[in-house]
């Protein structure tokens, strides 16, 4: 009794469902962080003057913290931060690169523990020293990636104006050079602005100003009204961010579906030439132990397989009940120099000789050997 394994003829059809699925895939990906092109460098600034506190103003402070905490969890892994404060001073703290929920929450740790206890408002210093941060960043971005490099986000938070300490008057920075120096960039630069700007026309006037100065640096600036904080940092920056990041994603769709379509030609090639590796011909046998032996026939291409075992065992590819062997011998189709070829691989423990040459582990047409008690002859 012989045992046929045919293949599953959907094999193609399968291939083509799956690489177009992922085709289709890619192309309606909805906006969001799924359609994120690469990972950020995130630089985010707060303003720790005593404003942030009530002098002068209103209590925002811990607004700001617990807002700013939802959005280090929205951050991707991969995704790198720069914290830093200001207000007379400057203080950057330590890089984060967010792995895990614990890079998260060290980024949290640094805001926890700041303080708005600064007497001045030093803005054009921060700005100086947060754009060298970003430029920094960018060239070590592009030295590391030629195509495609990390986006550089800058969050500035604040609610008041440049009010630099008199003692450091003298060292002012001017806004224009600042513009020169670093103009051309595409970092994205948010400011979200924290003060009540209809209450103040000085407010409104200094804000469109710096809006027009950052502008020269990059294209990419949005200024962002902050009086509920929550909703600026975690719905209006993190959708313009989103949007950014779908717009470089449809940038480079069509080069990913071509080469979706290139791995698709590529696997069916290379299946299609892998389909055409098949055992063919037909073998006889008989148990030369009896004396008028019947004669049986198989069609080994209608099995169709590549590999096809020969023996007793219920889980071969041709079985044969009488086979005394426990041991199988098993014809393999190989493709040598573009030809295909009949390989016999006998188990360990069964010998495999031929009646009309010597061994050499390849079946031609009209070759008859014996393994156990049976003998066959192959017809190509």
């Amino acid at each position: 009794m012989i045992n046929v394994q045919l293949l599953k003829k959907g094999s193609y059809s399968f291939m083509m469902v799956v690489f177009m699925a992922a085709a289709l895939f890619l192309s309606f990906q909805a906006e969001g962080k799924a359609a994120s092109v690469t990972n950020k460098d995130v630089v985010l600034v707060l303003d720790t003057s005593l404003s942030m506190i009530g002098y002068q103003g209103r209590n925002i402070m811990d607004d700001v913290k617990k807002s700013v905490y939802t959005y280090i969890d929205s951050l991707q892994d991969g995704d790198r931060v720069t914290f830093v404060t200001f207000d007379e001073d400057v203080k950057i703290y330590p890089q984060v690169v967010i792995d895990d929920q614990n890079d998260r929450d060290i980024v949290k740790k640094y805001i926890s523990v700041t303080e708005a206890k600064g007497q001045w408002t030093y803005t054009l210093k921060m700005l100086q020293t947060v754009f060298g941060i970003a430029d920094t960043l960018t060239k070590e971005n592009q030295e590391q990636t030629k195509v495609n490099p990390r986006n550089v986000v800058i969050v500035i938070m604040t609610d008041g104006l440049d009010d630099p300490p008199p003692a450091k008057s003298s060292k002012r920075f001017d806004l224009k050079k600042i513009a020169e120096q670093y103009s051309g960039n595409d970092w994205w630069i948010y400011l979200v602005n924290l003060a009540e700007m209809e209450k103040s026309k000085e407010i409104s006037a200094a804000h469109q100003k710096l809006k027009d100065e950052l502008s020269k640096i990059s294209e990419n600036t949005t200024f962002i009204d902050g009086q509920n904080p929550d909703k600026a940092i975690n719905e209006d920056l993190q959708r313009d961010i989103e949007q950014k990041e779908w717009s470089q994603f449809k940038k480079i769709l069509p080069f990913i579906i071509l080469l979706l379509l290139l791995v698709l030609i590529i696997a069916l090639v290379i299946m299609k030439r892998a389909s055409g590796v098949k055992v063919k011909g037909s073998l006889d046998y008989w148990n030369h132990e009896l004396l008028k032996p019947d004669v049986l026939n198989v069609s080994l291409t209608a099995l169709n397989m590549k590999s096809i075992p020969v023996g007793r065992a219920v889980t071969v590819g041709m079985r044969i009940r009488e086979f005394e062997s426990r041991n199988t011998f098993t014809l393999k189709a190989v493709r040598e120099k573009g030809v295909i070829r009949i390989k016999i691989i006998p188990d360990e423990g069964l010998e495999v000789g031929f009646k009309n040459k010597d061994f050499d582990g390849y079946l031609n047409d009209g070759d008859i050997f014996s393994g156990s008690n049976f003998s066959f002859r192959y017809n190509a």
